[in-house]
């Protein structure tokens, strides 16, 4: 499993999307029936998302909270129809415009070229008003 340290051209423009605030753009690269995990979520906080429509719903809050910024240190790892991408995300917190730092792993599975399923190895908290 080489490393390279560039995202997938399609991961790339999924970001982008991010970046710019466009959650519909993002939304693209997921399957209907996608589930979207968060392993490290806090208790209280969503752990699991299923489907499309449970994960636009989830995402189309994000602008709300953070303006997505550059990633630096990415590292990616590809084997067949998995993925595995670690990456630092340089954010800002859209309340107050504090830069956020947010570590990332992300652990891919894709079926015909969609997103079947992400884990999602971020700590939420990151993004607190402290």
């Amino acid at each position: 499993m080489p490393i390279t340290y560039a995202l997938p051209m399609w991961f790339a423009k999924a970001i982008q999307a991010l970046q710019s605030g466009n959650i519909e753009e993002w939304m693209n690269i997921y399957a209907a029936d996608a589930v979207h995990e968060f392993p490290f979520a806090p208790p209280g906080w969503v752990v699991k998302l299923e489907g499309r429509e449970q994960i636009g719903a989830y995402m189309s809050q994000l602008p709300t909270l953070i303006h997505f910024g550059s990633l630096s240190d990415i590292r990616v790892r590809e084997i067949g129809d998995e993925l595995i991408v670690e990456a630092i995300g340089h954010h800002r917190r859209t309340s107050d415009n504090t830069p956020r730092d947010i570590n990332y792993v992300w652990f891919i599975t894709l079926h015909n070229g969609k997103v079947t399923h992400i884990r999602d190895y971020m700590n939420p908290l990151q993004l607190s008003t402290s």
